[in-house]
């Protein structure tokens, strides 16, 4: 069990490191019109932009008490808005729900429901999840010939080697040691015996992203380092330092004082502790399009299903510069130009929010008709919506549409809105 001190220090890390991935996508956080925002249920799409600015104050006062305050009520109350205000916010835009803040959702209900003898399990498993799915997604061919091909670049350059002098066959066999090791990480961290080098290991894993990932690498945006970095010091927390602690300081030391409101029925607290255990195995469902792909862990995962838009020159002409820079295109834009032009929208979100676009593609559809609202023609737009991929072959399914009423059609398919809000 870990000791009390243990599990202030990870509640007090979750929330420092959360406060920074805010900071790191503010502009995600905030009622910008620089990129669309795609609401989970329709109705929302004519909610008053300055709710936004509600639900992110009480985002951040949230996780700054359960951080910082050292009052057992003021850490539940921060629970409570951090929770509630991040849940709002989530549904205001779908884009939101980024992995972090999935993954801190996931915790701060586990500290207000669970039973207290069961918060430090159910965090562990969520971790160890979070490992064993985010491998199983990219062990498929969409990773060795895409995104592997990239990161084994970077650790060549890094090298000061060139990977393409690699034979092909030796590429597709270092990139599959990716996921390779991250799975065994997870069936690592599953097993107490080997629980303390998995946890070692992990955090190996992560400081060998942030080489790769950082500076000296891809160069991906700051909240992807701020995140390897929350996992190498919850990985150390959870899994090296109550294993490598003594039985016997451990037995003489208090148990953590997060302990329920009696207002909280055991079988209420058994209930929602089972909840947790069907969101730990929902990931198991991304693949037949039950669950999405960030909350299934899928993660540097190119295999996600999306939305290609192409436009015309008359119809790129219509679209502001901000985006249209994007595209291959001078500007100004010459109207005369033949053919279909790609306007690369995961592009416009990582410019425009320093975030990567949510990878599904119902939410790509809204995007994509905000697009087709600026330009305002079916003959000048047409959007590709591209399932996910086959696992083994890299296949996907393709849907071509370029009207209202196909979009219409289209989103009748999905669970969630697809219209971009007002």
């Amino acid at each position: 069990m870990l000791d009390s001190n243990a599990s202030r220090l990870i509640r007090k890390w979750m929330g420092v490191s959360s406060l920074a991935l805010i900071a790191a996508t503010y502009r995600l956080w905030t009622p910008q019109t620089v990129f669309p925002q795609v609401p989970a249920i329709e109705f929302l799409c004519s909610i008053p932009k300055w709710f936004d600015w509600c639900f992110l104050v009480g985002l951040v006062v949230g996780v700054g008490l359960l951080t910082f305050s050292r009052s057992e009520r003021w850490i539940y109350f921060g629970c409570y808005m951090g929770m509630g205000s991040l849940i709002a916010t989530i549904c205001l835009d779908q884009h939101r729900l980024q992995p972090w803040a999935y993954q801190l959702g996931l915790f701060l209900f586990v500290w207000l429901t669970c039973p207290n003898r069961l918060q430090h399990l159910l965090i562990r498993w969520l971790m160890i999840s979070i490992y064993f799915f985010s491998a199983l997604g990219k062990l498929d061919h969409e990773f060795l010939h895409s995104v592997g091909q990239n990161m084994l670049g970077a650790i060549a350059k890094i090298l000061g080697q060139d990977a393409n002098a690699i034979p092909n066959a030796t590429r597709l066999v270092l990139i599959a040691m990716f996921p390779l090791i991250e799975l065994s990480i997870a069936l690592g961290l599953a097993w107490p015996k080997s629980r303390y080098l998995a946890g070692w290991l992990a955090i190996g894993l992560h400081l060998s992203l942030l080489v790769i990932l950082g500076p000296l690498g891809l160069k991906h945006r700051p909240s992807v380092l701020v995140w390897n970095v929350q996992f190498a010091v919850l990985a150390f927390l959870l899994f090296i330092r109550s294993v490598s602690r003594p039985t016997a300081t451990l037995a003489v030391e208090p148990t953590t004082k997060m302990e329920l409101p009696d207002r909280f029925p055991t079988w209420l607290q058994w209930f929602c502790a089972s909840l947790i255990g069907v969101v730990i195995i929902m990931p198991a469902t991304e693949r037949f399009g039950v669950w999405d792909h960030w909350p299934s862990w899928a993660l540097y995962a190119p295999h996600s299903s999306r939305v290609r838009v192409e436009v015309s020159g008359p119809g790129l002409s219509r679209l502001p510069a901000e985006l249209v820079q994007w595209t291959n295109v001078t500007l100004p834009v010459d109207e005369e130009i033949q053919g279909w032009i790609n306007v690369p929208i995961d592009r416009w979100s990582l410019q425009s929010l320093d975030t990567p676009i949510y990878p599904q593609a119902r939410f790509q559809l809204g995007v994509a008709r905000q697009i087709a609202g600026m330009i305002d023609s079916e003959n000048h737009i047409r959007v590709i919506v591209l399932g996910c991929a086959n696992r083994f072959t890299g296949r996907r399914s393709c849907e071509v549409l370029q009207d209202e009423e196909q979009f219409a059609k289209a989103s009748s398919k999905y669970w969630l809105n697809t219209r971009p809000r007002n």
